[in-house]
């Protein structure tokens, strides 16, 4: 094979030989995906090159660039098409100089268009088996004429210059010949194909976006906040963000300034939950600023209605309001799905409504509106009413809903909706929790239900995944939405199958009662207008390629291309079992309740690396010396997430439930 071939000299001296084939190599794209041309360089540790031919390099990051005819080109940032491009071959160089050789891809797109998102490249395939280390070498919006390249002619520069992002592949295993050209894996190829294969590049003209956010997360980027993905994916979408929050907030801080075009500090009207008025308020503060707005976008649930309505005022794309809050407001909901719960402020109000329905226990206390499973209470006995309604009105809102518990497997059920065609729909398990327990004489604080593990994909029978699909994406349409992205919670009522222990590791095993009279049937607890909240949709983007954020900003600039590019999922569908595992805190109620740690999550991997090669995102959520609410007060926090990986569901729970038990924290 007929190979171009050039030498990369560093400082002191330290070469690499560089090569690639100069025969073409194309992806044809397949169901409408970007054809590509891949080039594959081939870097070895040159140990021959003569130190007599010394080249002043200027500076540890600069390189030449030797050709053929030795003639020398010092390599600049402009040359590569960007800095990131440079650097990313930069570090090339240094990992070829430890294993003395290594393979990068270099992807060409060969359709002429518009990138879908600048990051599209290391969104699908960083996580591809293989693979060490990936780049996107893109701006946000770039167009590519879709050429292909002579690669007897092209330069490395060119070669860079034309790609939209580059890969560097892992060394090969340890026991073979380091000396023998490496190649590229079949294994790595064919993951290629599966997470490539969408249109990335789209034909039609794309222009710079303007996007109103309404509210940030409470939680600061260090604590897991989902304002740094919405923000992250604005960047990579071209759109620029002007965020309407209150004075005070955290993205107010010096080094957030980056992130948005403008921070519009809202007055003494923002409230939460809104005033009447606020809708107006936004429709004012967004016509004072003078520059022509896209879209407006929340994804706090009690502003979503309220957003609505500023909307339609614009004629701004929106889903109408009324929607929004039979949604998102629990009572609501449960009579829109025929059940019959019951709403009140007091204690004396549920005993009442007890004796005059004759519910059966147990029964299920929650505030009407919430967030992050605040004040859910399981109740298996009228004594634990009252302490459930107490501990309710320790939360932001005093009045709650009550009805029959059920006690189904629960599912989180993600879907993307575009014109009434469900696009995308992905379902995990949630496992159980505290409050799931039978165990009538623990106090309501012992009871709550806060996630414990989030387990992509659902193992529950494909019979009830179709039935939760088209119930579900049913419901949402009744309710009057059309388009947009739904978190939705909910259990199977009468499963096939249930949680049980086996050697210690909890899942789905099938049930062992007698048939039942009626089939499963969907129990939805909660529709969340939005992408899941905290970190939930980073392992989403892990399993399925998908990032929901960027899908939300795409619909609510109503740019349905993009978001019918951004939410195709891999070929081969979730590429392995994801485990996201929570830590929530747990400390006795005598104590202060300050989180006396650093990082748990850093002290956990050095302590046990061989549980990190599984773990390909993790945080800390808490800082030393944080003020902890214990879950008496009816608050819930989490300390920390781990999400663990594996081709193998029963691998990724046992190693999830390692992860559990492993992790050590301290709360004085």
């Amino acid at each position: 094979m007929t190979e171009r071939k050039i030498t990369i000299v560093r400082a002191n001296q330290r070469a690499v030989s560089c090569s690639w084939a100069t025969k073409q190599v194309v992806r044809f794209g397949t169901n409408g995906s970007t054809t590509t041309q891949i080039v594959d360089l081939c870097l070895t540790k040159n140990l021959a090159f003569s130190r007599s031919a010394t080249l002043q390099v200027p500076g540890d990051d600069a390189i030449w660039l030797l050709s053929d005819d030795g003639k020398p080109e010092l390599a600049r940032a402009e040359a590569f098409g960007s800095p990131e491009a440079l650097q990313f071959l930069l570090s090339c160089l240094e990992a070829a100089e430890l294993s003395e050789n290594r393979i990068v891809r270099l992807i060409i797109p060969l359709e002429r268009g518009t990138i879908s998102r600048s990051d599209i490249v290391p969104l699908r395939l960083k996580d591809a088996s293989g693979v060490e280390h990936v780049v996107s070498f893109s701006m946000p919006l770039q167009f590519f004429p879709g050429d292909v390249l002579d690669l007897g002619v092209a330069s490395l520069p060119e070669l860079f210059r034309s790609s939209a992002g580059g890969a560097l592949l892992q060394s090969l295993p340890s026991g073979e010949p380091t000396r023998r050209k490496p190649i590229v894996s079949a294994e790595f190829e064919a993951e290629f194909e599966d997470k490539m294969s969408i249109p990335w590049v789209i034909p039609v003209p794309a222009s710079r976006k303007r996007i109103v956010l309404v509210g940030c997360s409470s939680r600061d980027p260090q604590s897991g906040a989902w304002t740094t993905y919405a923000c992250d994916a604005a960047r990579a979408l071209g759109i620029d963000l002007v965020i309407i929050e209150k004075p005070g907030c955290w993205i107010e801080r010096n080094e957030y300034s980056g992130w948005y075009e403008a921070l519009l500090p809202a007055g003494s009207w923002w409230s939460n939950p809104p005033g009447d008025d606020m809708a107006n308020h936004i429709v004012t503060m967004i016509r004072s600023y003078g520059k022509k707005v896209d879209g407006i976008v929340a994804f706090l649930e009690p502003f979503v209605a309220t957003v609505s309505r500023a909307a339609q005022q614009l004629g701004l794309p929106c889903q109408p309001a009324e929607s929004y809050e039979n949604a998102t407001d629990k009572y609501k909901l449960a009579i829109f799905e025929g059940r019959k719960p019951f709403f009140g402020s007091t204690a004396e109000e549920a005993l009442s409504f007890l004796a005059r329905e004759n519910l059966s226990y147990p029964l299920i206390i929650k505030p009407r509106l919430g967030l992050n499973s605040e004040g859910v209470v399981r109740v298996d006995d009228e004594a634990g009413i009252r302490p459930a309604v107490e501990m309710i009105q320790k939360t932001f809102y005093k009045s709650f809903t009550m009805e029959r518990y059920c006690d189904g497997p629960e599912v989180d059920v993600n879907l993307v909706l575009l014109d009434g065609e469900v696009l995308f729909c992905e379902i995990s398990d949630d496992f159980p929790k505290s409050g799931d327990k039978d165990d009538a004489g623990a106090h309501a604080s012992q009871r709550n239900f806060l996630e414990t593990y989030l387990v992509h994909p659902s193992a529950l029978p494909t019979p009830e995944l179709k039935m939760l699909r088209e119930s579900i994406s049913s419901t949402i349409r009744r309710l009057g939405f059309f388009s947009g992205i739904m978190h939705v919670e909910a259990r199977v009522d009468g499963s096939s199958v249930k949680y049980r222990s086996v050697n210690g590791i909890q899942d789905l095993q099938p049930t062992e009662t007698a048939a039942r009279s009626n089939p499963p049937s969907p129990w939805v607890i909660e529709i969340n207008p939005r992408p899941p909240g905290l970190t939930a949709s980073r392992i989403v983007e892990s399993v399925y390629g998908i990032d929901y954020f960027g899908v939300a900003l795409a619909l609510a600039i109503d740019d349905k291309e993009r978001v019918r590019v951004l939410c195709r999922p891999f070929l081969s569908g979730a590429q392995y079992t994801g485990a996201m595992t929570l830590i929530g805190a747990e400390f006795d109620e005598s104590c202060e309740g300050i989180f006396d740690s650093d990082d748990i999550c850093e002290e956990l991997l050095q302590r046990r690396p061989d549980l990190a090669q599984n773990i390909n995102r993790y945080g800390c959520l808490a800082k030393r010396g944080q003020r902890i609410p214990h879950p008496s007060s009816g608050s819930n926090t989490f300390l920390a997430y781990f999400n663990v990986f594996s081709k193998s569901r029963k691998e990724a729970l046992e190693i999830a439930t390692e992860v559990r038990k492993e992790v050590r924290y301290s709360i004085r």
